[in-house]
C-alpha cells in the first residue's frame, strides 16, 4: 500500500496519473515554511562563498557605480557558472542587496527540492510524501559551503530528466530531443555538475527503456540507434559550449585521493554544523528504507551504480588553468541523496506512513530549528565585522587575514565549521565590498569561471580564488611567497582585516589597530617607503 495521500485519478498520454489529496499541497507548504524560517533570522547567512558570491553580484547589478567600477567590471562570456550571476544582477538592481541576496540564497535551496519532487512526479507518475521528504537534505554540506550554483544545476538537471521521461512515455521522437537540448544548455549555464547529473539520468531512462524491449522480445536495432542519438543531440548543445568556454584551456591537474575521508562526505546530503545531528539524520533515513519493499524509478540502480563509482574514484580537487572546483566527492554524494527522495517510493503500511511521516517531520523541525539558532547567534559575528569595516574608507583596499586555517574545524563556537570539511567563515570579509566600497583582493573574479574582471592596476594585487592569508605570514612566518600580492603589502595596500584572531595576537610594527574585537580586528597600514 502506497502511502495514503491520494484520493483521485485521471487518464493522461503517460499513462493513469494520481491527483492529490488537500494533504499534499498543505504539506509542502509547511515544508517551504519551515525551510525558509532560518532566512528571516539574519541578513547574511552563515554559508562559506555566499558573502563573495553576493559581492561579485553587487557589482554585476551596479556596473556604473562610481568607485566599484574602477576596481571591477562585468565580463560576460560563456561559462558553466552564469545562473546565479544572471539572476543575480537582476534581482539585486530592484531589492536591498541582503534581501535580494537572501533570495538568491533561498532559490539554491528550494531548487533541488523542487527538481525531486518533479522527477519523482515523472517516474511514478503520482503525487506522494516521500519526496516532500527531501526536506531532511535541503540544509546540507554544499549548501553551506555556499555552492549556490551548483546546487541550482542539480534542481535544473532533475526537472529537465523529469520531462525527457515524461515526453518518452508518450512516445514522442523529436521532441525530446529539443527539450533536452534547451535543458542541456541551461543547466551548462548554471555549474558543469548538473550537466553529469542530466546526462547520467536521461541516459539510465533509455537504458531501462533498452532493457524492457530487450526483456519483452521487442528490441531493435533502430530503438539502440534513437536512444544513442537522442542522447548525443540533446546533451551536444552542453559540448558546443563547453569548447566555447575557457574550460578547457590551460594545463589539467588532479587534487588528492582522500580515501578514509570519502567515509564521512558520503554523509554531505544530511550535513550540518553538527556532527550528532548530521549522523542521526543519515541514519534515520538508512532506517526508514531498511527492508522496505520499495519502487524504483525506471534506470535508477544504473544511476546510483555511476554515482557510487565516481565518488569512490573522484579526488578531492580538480584544476584546468585557472579553473578550480572543489570538493568533488562531497558533490557527488550530494547527487546520490537526493536520487534517494527522488527515485525511490516506499511501500508502506498506513501505520508505518505515519510513524514515517512523524519522523521526518520531527528531523526537520529539529534540522530548520538547529540551523535558525546557529544562524542567530552568527549575528554577534556580524556586528563584530561591521564595527570594525566601519573605519574603512571607501576605496580603500583591504587585506583579508585569518587567525586559523580554513581547514582547522575544531573551533569555537562549533558552528563556525562544517565539521572535518572546512571553516564557514572565511569570505565574510568580501562585506568590505558591499558596505565600504572598499577592494578586496579576493572577490570570485577569475574571468575563466565568473562574469566580472579585476581592472588595472588592482589586478595586479588580486587573486580571486584564494584563501584569506594566515596572520602569522605578516610576520614573515610561512609561506606567504606564495601569494603574488604579499611581496609589497605594506604599500599596496591601507588596511588589514582580521578574522577570528589568535588567542594572542601580535602584529607587524608597521600596522596600527583601529579596532579590536573578539572575533573582527581591523589595522591601517602605515605606508612606509616605496619599494621595488
Amino acid at each position: 500500500m502506497m502511502w495514503p495521500q491520494m484520493n483521485a485519478s485521471v487518464s493522461s498520454a503517460a499513462g493513469t496519473f494520481e491527483k492529490p489529496s488537500w494533504r499534499w499541497p498543505v504539506a509542502a507548504g509547511l515544508l517551504a515554511i519551515l525551510l525558509a524560517i532560518p532566512f528571516f533570522l539574519v541578513d547574511v547567512p552563515p554559508v562559506l562563498d555566499y558573502p563573495n558570491h553576493l559581492a561579485r553580484y553587487f557589482v554585476l547589478a551596479h556596473p556604473d557605480d562610481p568607485i566599484l567600477s574602477q576596481m571591477y567590471a562585468p565580463h560576460w562570456v560563456v561559462l558553466p557558472n552564469l545562473g546565479m550571476d544572471v539572476i543575480g544582477a537582476a534581482i539585486l538592481r530592484v531589492t536591498d542587496v541582503y534581501v535580494g541576496g537572501r533570495i538568491l540564497l533561498a532559490l539554491s535551496l528550494f531548487a533541488p527540492i523542487v527538481g525531486v519532487i518533479a522527477y519523482h512526479r515523472a517516474a511514478f507518475g503520482r503525487y506522494s510524501f516521500w519526496p516532500l521528504a527531501s526536506g531532511l537534505v535541503a540544509y546540507n554540506g554544499a549548501f553551506l559551503l555556499g555552492f549556490m550554483n551548483f546546487l541550482l544545476s542539480l534542481g535544473f538537471a532533475l526537472i529537465g530528466s523529469a520531462i525527457w521521461i515524461v515526453l518518452r512515455r508518450r512516445k514522442m521522437l523529436l521532441v525530446p530531443i529539443a527539450v533536452g537540448a534547451v535543458a542541456a544548455a541551461v543547466i551548462f549555464f548554471s555549474h558543469i555538475f548538473g550537466v553529469v547529473l542530466f546526462a547520467l539520468l536521461i541516459t539510465s531512462n533509455e537504458a531501462d527503456l533498452l532493457w524492457r524491449r530487450l526483456k519483452s522480445g521487442l528490441l531493435r536495432l533502430s530503438d539502440l540507434a534513437y536512444a544513442a542519438g537522442a542522447i548525443a543531440a540533446a546533451l551536444s548543445p552542453a559540448l558546443l559550449l563547453y569548447f566555447l568556454s575557457p574550460l578547457q584551456t590551460g594545463d589539467a591537474s588532479i587534487g588528492e585521493w582522500r580515501g578514509f575521508a570519502k567515509f564521512w562526505s558520503i554523509f554531505a546530503p544530511f550535513m550540518t554544523t553538527s556532527v550528532a545531528l548530521t549522523a542521526m539524520t543519515g541514519i534515520a533515513v538508512i532506517l526508514l528504507l531498511y527492508r522496505r519493499q520499495l519502487q524504483l524509478a525506471p534506470g535508477l540502480p544504473l544511476a546510483l551504480t555511476g554515482l557510487v563509482i565516481a565518488f569512490v574514484v573522484a579526488p578531492s580537487s580538480m584544476a584546468r588553468g585557472t579553473t578550480f572546483v572543489a570538493f568533488i566527492d562531497l558533490r557527488f554524494a550530494m547527487m546520490m541523496g537526493l536520487l534517494l527522495f527522488a527515485g525511490i517510493q516506499p511501500h508502506l503500511t498506513s501505520r508505518q506512513a505515519i510513524l514515517t511521516g512523524l519522523v521526518v517531520g520531527a528531523l526537520i523541525v529539529l534540522r530548520s530549528g538547529y540551523v535558525g539558532m546557529t544562524w542567530i547567534d552568527h549575528r554577534q559575528d556580524l556586528a563584530d565585522l561591521r564595527a570594525a569595516i566601519a573605519n574603512v574608507q571607501p576605496g580603500a583596499r583591504v587585506l583579508a587575514a585569518r587567525g586559523h586555517p580554513g581547514g582547522e574545524t575544531n573551533v569555537q563556537p562549533a558552528e563556525r565549521a562544517l565539521p572535518g570539511i572546512y571553516r564557514l567563515d572565511g569570505h565574510l570579509a568580501a562585506l568590505v565590498v558591499i558596505e565600504r566600497s572598499a577592494f578586496y583582493p579576493l572577490l570570485f573574479a577569475d574571468p575563466t569561471q565568473q562574469p566580472v574582471i579585476v581592472k588595472p592596476p588592482f589586478d595586479r594585487i588580486a587573486q580571486p580564488l584564494s584563501e584569506p592569508i594566515e596572520w602569522q605570514w605578516l610576520m614573515g612566518e610561512g609561506p606567504a611567497t606564495d601569494v603574488r600580492y604579499l611581496r609589497h603589502w605594506q604599500q599596496d595596500f591601507d588596511y588589514v582585516l582580521l578574522i577570528d584572531p589568535p588567542g594572542v595576537t601580535q602584529s607587524p610594527p608597521t600596522l596600527s589597530p583601529l579596532y579590536r574585537g573578539n572575533y573582527a580586528q581591523l589595522y591601517r597600514i602605515d605606508h612606509g617607503p616605496s619599494r621595488d
